[in-house]
């Protein structure tokens, strides 16, 4: 059991937040703060026609276990006061840092046992929020090892394999009306504007486009940052996952300072729900509204329910010695 409270964190901007705090005997939980993946996702991890409920899922699994939490709106979403699209990767630093330290205050919650867990963009962004306030812990799912403008790169190069082997009347299309190549000239076009702005916003071919994120993405680097985490890591990755490469998954281990555990979960999709479908994009890419209307994966939330209770247990070893 638990109970659930609507919170205000204000750190550069108001962001509207729920803590979940387990109900038992108590009077300090540990905790662990929710940091996003990409996109217009409110606390829950949902999208507008992407109801993925990631984090209400997983806080709903961490108040099982007797962790306390927290997942906030990203600016301009749901309660949370600002812009979408104005906001840069610096800001959603801050605002994870500005959840990390509400936590950090509450007085259920035990500020010297505090978990960050990163959902693919917020791998990148938990460790840089480490580097300003240490954490106990790290749980990255989805995460890579990379610039995310790296792994974008990569994500295009899928796509572009994806198209030229597509069969049929649907490849002859394709390759007839050189959709590969116009796909390639159009991104190197719109990263050439991006470049070369200095606006958070930007109109591209009448889309709007946070320019300001996507120039700021070309900075950070989470390798970089990695071998600052000292605390044990978690790091957990689905084979079938199209949006980050699953091989990164090593190369987090080798990075990071502390004590690092990872997992392949075969079958399983950025969207933490496994998948039939073969490893091909589009066809992933697809399949996903579908997805998100289960539960998050089973085997990912047990991996999940095993390392909770293995760091509970050697922080109360920690604790006795």
């Amino acid at each position: 059991m638990s109970k659930q409270m609507n919170v205000k964190i204000n750190g550069s901007y108001t962001l509207g937040a729920t803590v979940t705090i387990p109900v038992g005997d108590l009077v300090k939980y540990p905790a662990i703060v929710m940091v996003h993946g990409s996109g217009l996702v409110d606390r829950d991890s949902n999208a507008k026609g992407m109801p993925m409920n990631i984090f209400k899922e997983l806080s709903e699994l961490a108040a099982v276990h007797g962790f306390a939490s927290i997942r906030y709106d990203k600016r301009g979403i749901g309660e949370s006061e600002g812009d979408y699209y104005e906001a840069g990767v610096k800001d959603l630093i801050d605002d994870a840092k500005a959840a990390l330290e509400f936590v950090k205050e509450h007085p259920q919650i035990d500020a010297e046992k505090v978990i960050l867990l990163g959902h693919s963009e917020g791998s990148i962004i938990a460790p840089f929020v480490n580097e300003k306030v240490p954490v106990s812990g790290m749980i990255l799912l989805a995460g890579t090892a990379e610039p995310l403008a790296d792994t974008t790169e990569w994500q295009r190069e899928q796509m572009i394999q994806d198209i030229r082997t597509l069969t049929g009347l649907q490849g002859w299309l394709v390759r007839f009306l050189k959709v590969d190549q116009k796909i390639m000239k159009m991104n190197d076009s719109l990263m050439e504007v991006i470049k070369g702005s200095t606006e958070p916003v930007i109109k591209y071919k009448w889309k709007k486009i946070n320019a300001k994120w996507n120039r700021e993405h070309l900075e950070y680097d989470v390798s970089k940052v990695l071998p600052l985490v000292t605390c044990p890591v978690l790091a957990i990755t689905g084979s079938k996952d199209v949006n980050v490469k699953v091989t990164d998954l090593p190369k987090i281990k080798e990075l990071v300072a502390g004590e690092c555990e990872t997992h392949v979960i075969e079958h399983m999709t950025h969207m933490l729900r496994k998948t039939d479908v073969e490893y091909r994009m589009s066809k992933i890419i697809n399949q996903n509204k579908k997805s998100v209307q289960k539960p998050i994966d089973s085997e990912l939330k047990e991996i999940l329910s095993n390392w909770l209770e293995n760091w509970k247990s050697k922080e109360l070893n920690t604790e006795e010695a």
